[in-house]
C-alpha cells in the first residue's frame, strides 16, 4: 500500500536536503544519479521516488542530479501524474541503476495515450548538423539536427527522412537509410537510427578543417579568448573526403606578432587514417601538441599543413595549408590569494587548526590553475585566526556557523586593508555536506571565501567558491540554490570539450561545470569567458572615492554585522587605520551613527552581501567608514534599520540580559599569559569590552575577533596588540605576554 505520494514525500524531505557545495574528502567513494524527465506538459511536476542503500528514500519532481550517493543499487519508481482529465504514465515504471563512484544516468518518459520516438544519429562527428525531418499524423513535422527523443506523439506511422550533408572540412556524407517508416504505439518508446557515412571510393583529398588552442575550454570556432603567458594545448583537425588508410603528418608553425616563426613542429599521424569529419570527442581524432605560454602573446598566430612532405597521393595538393587569423589574447591580472588557517574554539576533532601551510597551500589552487583563466598566482598563508563563536561548522549549516566565520574572515581582511582575496581554511568533523561558502559579487567586488581543509577535494571547493567571488552563480546541476538563469545548458554541463593542459586529457562536453554541484567537474566556455571578463574589468572596489580613485589608509570605523532568519545583528565596532570600504549601492538597510547629543555623524543605506552555498537565509555586511579622531570621541550610538526592524549598539553593551552600563565602571586590565603549545591566553572583562580584536604586533594581522572574555591565540611573540571595543569605541593596548 502506498500511503504517501512521491510529490508529498519530496515536500517532506526537501528541508533535509543539503543544498550546499558538497564534496567528499579523499578516500570517500560516492556517486551521482542524473535523472532526466520528459513528456509532461510545461510546468507539471513528475512523481518519482528513488530508494537505495541504508534506507535512502528521495522524492524527485523533475530533472535532477542526486549527488554524494553511497555506492549500491538504487530503484527509481515513476508514479502516474494527472493533468486535467489526462493521466500521464512514466516509462519505465520501475528501473534499477547501479551507482559506483561516478555519474549514472536514468531516464523517465511520460506519456498520456501517446508514444515516444527516439532517433539516434551517428557518423557526423561533433561539428556538423544532420538534416533529418520527421513527419506523421495530424500534420506533424519536425526537423532535428542531432540525436533526440520526440515525446507525446499521437499513435501512428511516422516517416524519418534524412538528407545528404557536407561535414566540416567539405566532405559529403550520405545517410542510411534515407527514409524509414516507424510505427509509434500509444505507450512506450520506439527507436530509429540514421547513420551518415562519407564516400568509400574515388580520388583522395586531404585538408585542414580547423584548429584551436585551448587553455581549459574552447569552441571549434575559437570563441574563447586566450590568456597571455598561460600554457595551452593545440588541436588541429585534418579531414579527408572519403574513407582511407592514410597516415598523414601535420606541420605546425607558430608565428609571433612580427610574423617570425618561433616554433615549427611536425606532428605524426595520431591514427592509421584521416577522419572524414571534425570530431572533438577524442584526442586521437586530432593532431595535438602542448603550446608554451611564452608563445601565447598578443598578435601570435598558427598555421597548419597536412601531409607537408606529400607522402600521401592526393587529387589536390593546394588546399593542405590552413592559415587562420591569430586568436584573441588577453592580459589577465595575477591572482593574489591569502589563505587563513581557522581555529574553531569549540572544535574537538582531529585538532583545531585548518590544515593549510606554506608547504601545501598551492594544492588548494591546483584545480583553479587548471580551470580558470589566470596565468600567475601569488599565494600566502596568514597567521592562524581563532574564532570564538561557540558554534562549530556543521554539514547542514544548521547553526549558521559557516556564515559567522566567513563574516569574520571578511572583517579581518577589511581591517587589514588588503586588496587580496582571503580564503579561510577550516577543519570539519564530517565527510559530506557543506564544504565551502563565499560571497557572490553583485555590485562591488567581493574577495572572501571559506572552505574545508580536505585535499584533494578542497581544491575543487576553492575553485568553486572563487567563482562566486568572481560574480558567478550556480550552474543548474545537483540542486543548488541561486541558479544562474542565463546558464546555456539546462543540465549544467560544460557543453564544449575541455582539455586538462597539464595532464593532456580530454573532458567530455557532458562534464558538469565547476559552478554546479555534480561530479565530475570541469569548466565550460560560458563560465570561463565570464570569469575572464570579471578579472580583466572587475566592478569598482568599495574603497574608491566618488572620482573613482583608490583611497589610502586612514582612520576608519569597522562597522559589521548580519541578517539571519529575520534577526538583525550589529557586531561591536572598532577604530582601525585601513582603507575605506563603503556600500557600493543603496538598499533596504541603513546604518546611522549618532553622538551623545544626538548629532548625526554619518549614515548610509546599503544592500548586504549574499552568501552562496550556505543553507539558511543569512546576509552580511562589513564596512570601513572614514571617521576623524574628533568624530570617534563623540560616537555614542550605532543603529541598524531594515525590513526586520532595528538593532542598536551603544557603549559597553553588556553580554548578560538586563545588565546596565555604569559609566564610572572601570575594567580590570586584560590578563595575557603564555599557554601550552606556544599560544597566548587572554582574559578580559567582557561586560565592559564585549569584543577584542587581537593583532600581531609586527604584521598587524588579525589573530581573533574574540568574544566572551577568554581566548587563546597562536602567538609566540613577547607582546600582543589588543583593540578593546566597548561596543562603539575602541582603544589599543600593546601588552607583554606574561609567563605561564
Amino acid at each position: 500500500m502506498r500511503l504517501i505520494s512521491g510529490k508529498q514525500l519530496f515536500a517532506l524531505v526537501a528541508t533535509a536536503i543539503t543544498l550546499a557545495c558538497s564534496e567528499s574528502p579523499s578516500g570517500v567513494s560516492t556517486g551521482n544519479l542524473a535523472i532526466s524527465v520528459s513528456g509532461l506538459p510545461g510546468g507539471t511536476s513528475a512523481d518519482l521516488v528513488v530508494t537505495g542503500p541504508d534506507g535512502y528514500n528521495q522524492g524527485v519532481a523533475g530533472a535532477q542530479v542526486l549527488t554524494e550517493l553511497a555506492p549500491g543499487t538504487y530503484t527509481l519508481t515513476a508514479y502516474a501524474v494527472t493533468v486535467g482529465s489526462a493521466v500521464y504514465t512514466g516509462s519505465p515504471e520501475t528501473q534499477s541503476v547501479a551507482v559506483n563512484g561516478s555519474t549514472t544516468s536514468a531516464t523517465v518518459l511520460y506519456s498520456s495515450g501517446a508514444g515516444n520516438l527516439s532517433i539516434t544519429i551517428t557518423g557526423l562527428g561533433t561539428s556538423t548538423d544532420a538534416d533529418v525531418t520527421v513527419t506523421g499524423p495530424a500534420s506533424y513535422n519536425r526537423s532535428i539536427t542531432a540525436s533526440e527523443t520526440l515525446t507525446s506523439l499521437t499513435p501512428g506511422t511516422y516517416t524519418v527522412s534524412a538528407q545528404d550533408v557536407v561535414a566540416a572540412g567539405g566532405t559529403p556524407h550520405t545517410p542510411t537509410p534515407a527514409s524509414q517508416d516507424v510505427t509509434v504505439a500509444a505507450t512506450g518508446t520506439v527507436g530509429a537510427a540514421v547513420s551518415y557515412a562519407p564516400p568509400s571510393s574515388g580520388s583522395l583529398n586531404l585538408s585542414v578543417a580547423g584548429l584551436y588552442v585551448t587553455q581549459s575550454a574552447q569552441t571549434f570556432a575559437n570563441g574563447v579568448p586566450l590568456v597571455k603567458d598561460r600554457n595551452g594545448y593545440l588541436r588541429v583537425f585534418g579531414v579527408a573526403n572519403r574513407t582511407n588508410t592514410a597516415a598523414a603528418a601535420v606541420r605546425v608553425r607558430v608565428y609571433n606578432s612580427s610574423n617570425l616563426v618561433v616554433s615549427e613542429v611536425l606532428i605524426p599521424s595520431p591514427s592509421l587514417s584521416v577522419p572524414t569529419s571534425v570530431d572533438e570527442s577524442a584526442l586521437s581524432l586530432s593532431w595535438n601538441m602542448p603550446l608554451s605560454g611564452t608563445f601565447i602573446q598578443p598578435g601570435f598566430r598558427i598555421e597548419a599543413e597536412i601531409d607537408p612532405t606529400s607522402t600521401v597521393l592526393e587529387s589536390d595538393e593546394t588546399d593542405n595549408l590552413l592559415t587562420p587569423p591569430g586568436p584573441v589574447v588577453q592580459t589577465v591580472p595575477a591572482l593574489d590569494l591569502t589563505f587563513v588557517p581557522v581555529i574553531q574554539k569549540q572544535h574537538a576533532v582531529r585538532g583545531d587548526v585548518g590544515n593549510v601551510t606554506s608547504v601545501n597551500k598551492d594544492e588548494f589552487v591546483a584545480l583553479t590553475r587548471k580551470l580558470h583563466p589566470v596565468a600567475a598566482y601569488n599565494t600566502a598563508v596568514h597567521a592562524p585566526y581563532t574564532t570564538t563563536t561557540n558554534d562549530t561548522l556543521q554539514a547542514d549549516n544548521g547553526n549558521s556557523a559557516w556564515g559567522t566565520i566567513l563574516e569574520e574572515i571578511d572583517a579581518l581582511r577589511v581591517a587589514e586593508g588588503s586588496s587580496r582575496y582571503y580564503y579561510g581554511v577550516a577543519k570539519v568533523s564530517y565527510s559530506s555536506g557543506v564544504a565551502g561558502v563565499a560571497y557572490v559579487t553583485e555590485g562591488a567586488a567581493e574577495r572572501s571565501a571559506l572552505g574545508w581543509d580536505y585535499l584533494p577535494s578542497g581544491a575543487a571547493v576553492a575553485a568553486h567558491e572563487l567563482g562566486h567571488n568572481w560574480g558567478r552563480n550556480h550552474a543548474p546541476c545537483g540542486g543548488p540554490a541561486k541558479i544562474d538563469n542565463t546558464y546555456p545548458h539546462a543540465d549544467g554541463s560544460i557543453g564544449v570539450f575541455g582539455v586538462d593542459v597539464a595532464e593532456q586529457t580530454l573532458k567530455p562536453a557532458s562534464t558538469s561545470d565547476i559552478m554546479g554541484y555534480c561530479e565530475p567537474k570541469w569548466i565550460g566556455d560560458y563560465t570561463y569567458k565570464a570569469v575572464m571578463s570579471y578579472l580583466i574589468s572587475p566592478p569598482p572596489s568599495a574603497s574608491v572615492d566618488a572620482a573613482g580613485a583608490n583611497q589610502g589608509v586612514q582612520p576608519c570605523l569597522l562597522v559589521w554585522g548580519h541578517v539571519r532568519d529575520g534577526k538583525m545583528v550589529l557586531e561591536p565596532s572598532f577604530q582601525v587605520n585601513t582603507r575605506p570600504r563603503l556600500p557600493s549601492r543603496p538598499g533596504p538597510y541603513a546604518i546611522e551613527a549618532r553622538s551623545e547629543e544626538g548629532t548625526n555623524l554619518f549614515s548610509f543605506s546599503f544592500t548586504p552581501s549574499e552568501i552562496a552555498d550556505a543553507p539558511g537565509a543569512r546576509k552580511s555586511f562589513v564596512f570601513a567608514v572614514p571617521i576623524s579622531a574628533t568624530q570617534a570621541t563623540r560616537l555614542a550610538t550605532l543603529q541598524l534599520t531594515g525590513p526586520y526592524g532595528r538593532a542598536e549598539r551603544t557603549r559597553a553593551q553588556a553580554l548578560t540580559p538586563g545588565a546596565q552600563f555604569n559609566a564610572a565602571a572601570k575594567a580590570d586590565p586584560p590578563q595575557v599569559r603564555r599557554t601550552a603549545g606556544g599560544k597566548t591566553g587572554i582574559r578580559w572583562d567582557a561586560r565592559i569590552h564585549p569584543m577584542v580584536m587581537v593583532r600581531d604586533t609586527d604584521t598587524g594581522e588579525v589573530l581573533s575577533f574574540a568574544r566572551g572574555g577568554d581566548v587563546e591565540v597562536v602567538n609566540q611573540k613577547s607582546e600582543v596588540d589588543l583593540v578593546l571595543s566597548d561596543g562603539i569605541r575602541s582603544s589599543v593596548s600593546r601588552i607583554l605576554v606574561g609567563p605561564r
